[in-house]
């Protein structure tokens, strides 16, 4: 199991989070589940700022003296160096880093004068972790702020296939393999063979979304004339065969349809982050989700979740128990106010039968306070 570490900054004066094939980041607001996710994405961002790149591959081998934006890159807005430290820290240095059993990779940053819109890498640097997953060119993060419904989307030049940090290029990629869909196939393991009409990307994302928005189609299509966008078509049983442009339909096909073509595009070994993939969907839909990222985690990419709904990880407690992923591959981290300097980080497991290891105060149980409430209130 991966554990990413944090030390001295926002929230957290020292913290270790465990990361797993399908790692769940779970608590009340403002409790550090966002900063441990910024730090990982800063982490990241650094590499990609500082490291060299061979191929699809980064080494990061020396502090080369470059500083690291604070804002703008995978929609971080940390603002100024002081406002990443934690509120009267003794130090003005920050420590990120990522390890296993056996392999790290961490370095320090420092702070300078608390002013910059930067941080600047510092020793020591500790580079032991030649399969880091940070290192891998291709990385997978989707904002909890996605774009909705639009007319069309822009397209643009990648260096590997994704869909943005906030979906806004899912018709393009959907699109393009569409088209050359010689050049790409998706995983077996990946395939809701149940639903699936075909062999094209189109047929097994709309397999999905099928299964997860029950009768929901779409297309993608290039606009033939200038080939500067990309846009998509919806389909529903209600249409009779007819297409709508989304922004006659809700929000919830727009926010699910990248995370549900980034789990379908996503490299094995590397991560894949997505933040509120319940946001927009009914309860049954958010149960649905939480199955399909097993399924994609049970692939071999690393999932990160970071979610507010019970829902989800009700869909993922069933595909434990349906054996869609082994409980072993699965970790929720519960973000725990305390009355100490940091959250604490409770760490749930499940079982093979798919049920919790424990159930701590707070974790998903305002359902059965209010009722209790509710109760009450009705025998006086």
């Amino acid at each position: 199991m991966l554990k990413l570490e944090i030390k001295n900054f926002k929230c957290f004066r020292d913290i270790v989070v465990p990361i797993n094939y399908l790692s769940v980041f779970t608590g009340c607001n403002g409790n550090g589940k966002s900063t441990a996710i910024q730090a990982l994405l800063f982490l990241r961002h650094t590499i990609e700022h500082c490291a060299k790149r061979k191929e699809n591959h980064f080494n990061y081998d020396e502090i080369n003296g470059l500083n690291v934006e604070l804002n703008g890159a995978y929609c971080l807005n940390l603002g100024n160096s002081a406002y990443v430290l934690p509120v009267d820290s003794e130090s003005l240095e920050v420590s990120l880093g990522i390890f296993d059993e056996y392999n790290k990779f961490s370095l320090n940053y420092s702070t300078n004068t608390g002013k910059e819109l930067w941080l600047t890498p510092k020793g020591p640097l500790i580079n032991e972790f030649k399969d880091n997953p940070l290192y891998f060119q291709e990385f997978y993060y989707l904002n909890a702020e996605r774009i909705g419904p639009r007319l069309f989307q822009p397209v643009k030049f990648y260096d590997y296939y994704n869909v943005g940090f906030q979906g806004e290029y899912t018709a393009q990629i959907m699109a393009t393999l569409n088209r050359d869909f010689y050049d790409f196939k998706v995983d077996e393991e990946r395939a809701n063979k149940p639903l699936l009409q075909g062999s094209h990307f189109g047929h097994h994302v709309n397999a999905w979304l099928d299964f997860i928005l029950q009768g929901v189609s779409v297309v993608a299509l290039y606009d033939n004339e200038t080939h500067h966008i990309a846009r998509i078509e919806v389909q529903n049983p209600f249409l009779k065969g007819n297409s709508v442009v989304p922004t006659n339909t809700g929000f919830g096909i727009s926010y699910a349809l990248p995370i549900i073509v980034s789990g379908l595009i996503a490299k094995k070994d590397r991560l894949f982050i997505v933040e509120n993939p319940e946001a927009h969907l009914h309860p049954s839909a958010q149960s649905k989700m939480g199955h399909f990222l097993g399924v994609i985690a049970n692939a071999g990419v690393r999932v990160i979740v970071e979610t507010h709904s019970d829902h989800i990880i009700n869909g993922i407690q069933l595909a434990v128990a349906k054996k869609i992923i082994a409980h072993k591959n699965v970790t929720i981290n519960f973000f725990n106010r305390q009355e100490k300097e940091q959250p604490e980080i409770i760490q749930i497991d499940i079982t093979e039968k798919g049920e919790l290891t424990q159930w701590p105060s707070g974790f998903f149980d305002q359902s059965q306070k209010d009722f209790a409430e509710l109760f009450k209130i009705r025998r006086e």
